[in-house]
């Protein structure tokens, strides 16, 4: 009972903390946004468009599937949440805190499809120097600054091996 309320509470700071995000760059919450940001917010870690209308849809009967891509675009361009290019043909979606300040690393099963999100091991044995290393090139030989970037393996899963 106290994680459920503990993770309640999280999620509506998380959701003030949007809308505030959201209305100060001059954008309207309106009441679909929000079902959509609702949704969103029961989504597991990574997610797609479809999965995100199911739910949305469960909240609210009217919304429709090109709201929620539209609604996607908008708070992916401003950085409320982050898109995810893992090489399958459906882009995938995380909220912005999960992504946007660290590297993100993903394995994608090449035989059952399954996607590996953040692994510890993975992420340990290569973060690190990968991150390290790219900044300093980066910024040295190109003159860019490094947010965030997002590594994706492809194998096979414990499952499928």
């Amino acid at each position: 009972m106290a994680k459920v309320l503990k993770e309640n509470y999280s999620n509506v700071n998380i959701l003030d903390e949007q809308v505030k995000k959201l209305m100060k760059l001059g954008y309207k919450f309106t009441g679909q946004r929000k079902t959509i940001f609702e949704a969103l917010l029961s989504e597991h870690r990574l997610f797609d468009a479809e999965s995100l209308f199911i739910n949305a849809k469960n909240l609210d009967p009217n919304i429709g599937i090109a709201t929620v891509y539209r609604t996607l675009e908008l708070f992916s361009k401003l950085k409320l949440i982050c898109k995810i290019d893992i090489g399958t043909e459906k882009s995938m979606y995380m909220l912005a805190g999960d992504c946007s300040v660290e590297t993100s690393v993903y394995m994608v099963c090449t035989n059952c499809k399954k996607i590996i999100t953040n692994n510890d091991c993975l992420k340990n044995a290569i973060k690190i120097r990968l991150k390290e290393n790219a900044e300093k090139n980066i910024l040295g030989n190109c003159n860019l600054k490094i947010d965030n970037f997002q590594v994706v393996f492809k194998g096979l899963c414990d499952d499928c091996q």
